[in-house]
């Protein structure tokens, strides 16, 4: 399954069969709290719903594809690997708990930790994606992410 996290739009596709455009964006989400770094927790609390509140009428169909490693190639999410110390590599393959961790070093920001102490990289847009994703694994039950840089097919 291909994410797609563009600013104005987030989409998921695989193959013909699956296309589905969530009534969400990255620009969305930073409009509606988290365009500050760090996030408050009520902004990430609000990021949280409102992904919630986006997935949850996709995620029967979603469901259909249980095996499916959700698959992401967008600049936005470039740090994540940096995050969790892994060295850059063009395909990174990440699974459930290490996105959870990450997710979990964000919530600490938002609480009150220095995100230079978390290694968090100081970027709202890379806030709203790691929300986005986290939601998407979490709820759809995916625990299998695969990084792609950019043009890596």
């Amino acid at each position: 399954m291909h994410l797609y996290l563009q600013e104005d739009q987030i989409r998921l596709q695989a193959g013909h069969t699956t296309n589905i455009r969530l009534p969400l964006s990255l620009a969305s989400l930073l409009a509606d709290g988290l365009q500050r770094f760090p996030p408050s927790e009520q902004a990430l609390e609000q990021a949280i719903a409102s992904t919630e509140d986006a997935l949850m009428p996709w995620i029967p169909a979603l469901r259909l594809e249980p095996d499916a490693v959700l698959e992401c190639a967008d600049a936005v999410l470039a740090p994540l690997p940096e995050l969790l110390v892994y060295p850059a590599q063009p395909i990174l393959e990440l699974d459930i708990d290490e996105v959870e961790r990450a997710f979990n070093q964000l919530a600490q920001v938002a609480a009150g930790m220095p995100a230079k102490n978390a290694g968090l990289p100081e970027r709202a847009d890379f806030v709203a994606a790691l929300v986005v994703v986290r939601e998407l694994m979490h709820h759809v039950g995916w625990g299998q992410l695969r990084l792609r840089e950019a043009g890596v097919g």
